[in-house]
């Protein structure tokens, strides 16, 4: 095939895309174009077909096996390896006749006439000149050495008439390309229309002759044999013209065909690095430099160091930053940071006390470095919140509360605050015992203010008092709960708060509590009531003390489990009677003592 049924065929063959063509066995050359990739913004890559194919065809139009792409897209190629040709004497060097080339025609052969021997129409000639068959005809030579045989016809003005034909053997399922190479025999306006048939049904459109005389052009259809095993293959003139429509046919070409086809889709990357705006900021401040990307960044890198896509600027200057991407593209951009120096500060912030109700106070501010301006300083307060303000570094006149410094120069500033207090402020003070028991619990309250003259009582529990005195007070709370106790202790437009909280709980459940003994003992050592012992029910703690008749102490102890044997000092005791007296406390606190005597037999 020539170049330019080389370009209509493989144009057709990409527009059918990844078809696989049958005629394909496995043993052709595979192509693979690799994984759909990125490329960065003026990079370039080469994409390789292998060697084995006949011809190559790019979807950009190169012929070659191998292209070189910048740009976003998605790229085919399609690699065609086309196969021996079908057709017997398909450029008729087997003779002068029909038979000899293995064709059939519609035409008759030439009979002759006053121009030769292609006078009348429908009627065709092989010769290596349209002229020596007819005088009228250029003198052409053939297409494929220039002086070997041709078909010359005079065309028919019946349309559909059948110029050349020939059957084949062909393998079902595969695709076939059938061309042949036309030209004009005369310089002539009126020209022949030529198309291919397969099996009487057209397999392209029709191609008109050239108007000018010996100009080959090439007719070129694709074919897929389906169930076929043979293949009628037909040259028809549709032309129904009866001057002019004189032509010439050669090198008819019929073959099987085999295309592999593969695509890559390439996106280019352009990084787009923002670095953030310039920044001004002044050296007691801290400045942010923030990089931003329109893609996924892989790395950063700062010229000053930091692999991070937010820096703090410690000078000022230009702050470069480079970003690669995950696809190994790169990004720059950079920030301007001017910081501006504050070599001044505020040393101290002063204030003057004032007295309750009055505004005698004052606040002032002691700064020190050298200015860039002229300083300008602002009070606010008191209160954070509150509006009045002053621009002096003094301000006077003032009542009690927090008030606010800001000082500015060249759009720098400093910030401190400081508290007027008042002289000698109430102290409010506040004891209460008890702060936890059951309820009814009896609390008794101790007012330890001073520097006061007023007093405000909330017992919290719904009893209040306004008192002009330090007298003590007494709440009784009968209910459970937490009471807190609030005492404000003012002096003029002064005040002081404390505060004291009361666990009033619920009273347990009130166990028995006894102390048993018997009055007689008889320690003779029989075994048998040999020691006096109490019965302790609920008692945790007891002090006892036995005593003769004249107050001697005969025996002491705070053992809750001690028994008495009726000796004193190593010594036996004198038959008679003997008291006792004891102090003792349950297993709930409850404290009580008793008195009692006993008799000493032996």
């Amino acid at each position: 095939m020539n170049y330019l049924m080389k370009t209509i065929f493989l144009a057709i063959t990409l527009l059918v895309g990844t078809y696989t063509f049958a005629q394909c066995d496995g043993s052709e050359p595979q192509i693979n174009l690799g994984n759909d990739t990125v490329i960065c913004l003026g990079q370039s890559l080469t994409l390789n077909a292998p060697s084995g194919f006949d011809y190559y065809l790019w979807s950009n139009g190169s012929m070659i096996n191998n292209i070189t792409v910048n740009a976003a897209g998605t790229y085919s190629v399609a690699g065609s390896i086309v196969g021996s040709n079908l057709i017997l004497n398909g450029n008729f060097q087997g003779g002068t006749t029909a038979a000899a080339n293995n064709f059939t025609s519609s035409y008759i052969p030439g009979t002759g006439g006053s121009w030769g021997l292609l006078s009348n129409p429908g009627q065709y000639a092989i010769s290596t000149s349209p002229n020596l068959v007819h005088s009228n005809f250029s003198v052409c030579g053939d297409h494929t050495t220039g002086t070997g045989n041709m078909l010359i016809a005079n065309g028919s003005s019946t349309a559909n008439t059948i110029v050349w034909s020939q059957t084949v053997n062909v393998t079902p399922g595969s695709d076939y390309v059938f061309s042949f190479w036309q030209a004009n025999a005369l310089n002539a306006v009126e020209v022949s229309n030529l198309q291919l048939y397969i099996n009487n049904v057209p397999i392209s459109g029709i191609i008109p002759t050239s108007t000018t005389a010996c100009t080959w052009l090439e007719n070129t259809g694709f074919w897929n044999s389906g169930t076929s095993s043979t293949a009628v293959l037909s040259i028809v003139n549709q032309s129904i013209l009866s001057s002019g429509n004189d032509f010439s046919i050669d090198d008819i070409f019929f073959a099987p065909i085999c295309t592999v086809t593969d695509s890559i889709n390439v996106q280019v990357e352009q990084v787009i690095i923002d670095a953030g705006p310039d920044l001004t900021y002044c050296e007691n401040e801290t400045g942010l430099i923030t990089a931003t990307s329109n893609v996924p960044i892989a790395t950063w890198s700062w010229g000053s160091g930091q692999t991070v896509p937010t820096v703090v600027p410690d000078i000022s200057g230009l702050y470069q930053v480079v970003a690669t991407s995950q696809n190994g593209c790169v990004g720059m951009d950079g920030a301007q940071v001017t910081i501006i120096p504050v070599d001044w500060t505020i040393s101290q912030v002063l204030s003057g006390p004032t007295d309750c109700g009055a505004n005698n106070g004052y606040v002032s501010a002691i700064t020190s470095g050298t200015f860039n301006d002229p300083a300008n300083y602002t009070w606010s307060g008191p209160g954070a919140a509150n509006p009045n303000q002053i621009n002096a570094s003094v301000w006077t006149n003032l009542p009690i509360g927090w008030y606010y410094l800001e000082v500015e120069s060249a759009g720098c500033f400093q910030y401190d605050s400081v508290e007027i207090i008042p002289n000698n402020p109430p102290q409010a003070g506040l004891v209460a015992t008890p702060i936890t028991g059951y309820y009814p619990l009896t609390v008794n309250f101790q007012n330890t203010s001073q520097n006061a003259n007023q007093f405000y009582w909330d017992f919290g529990n719904g009893n209040t008092l306004n008192e002009t005195t330090t007298n003590g007070q007494t709440q009784v709370y009968d209910t459970t709960g937490v009471y807190t106790v609030m005492l404000v202790a003012g002096s003029s437009a002064c005040s002081d708060t404390a505060y004291v909280t009361i666990n009033v709980l619920e009273p347990p459940v009130i166990l028995p509590v006894d102390l048993e003994t018997a009055n007689v003992f008889t320690p003779n050592n029989d075994g048998a009531n040999d020691v006096y012992q109490f019965q302790l029910v609920n008692i945790v703690e007891i002090e006892l003390t036995i005593l003769n008749r004249w107050g001697n102490v005969m025996f002491t102890t705070t053992d809750v489990n001690a028994s008495w044997n009726g000796k004193s000092n190593g010594k036996e005791a004198e038959p008679g009677v003997y008291f006792y007296i004891y102090k003792a406390k349950g297993i709930q606190n409850e404290e009580f003592e008793g008195q009692g005597f006993i008799h000493l037999v032996r």
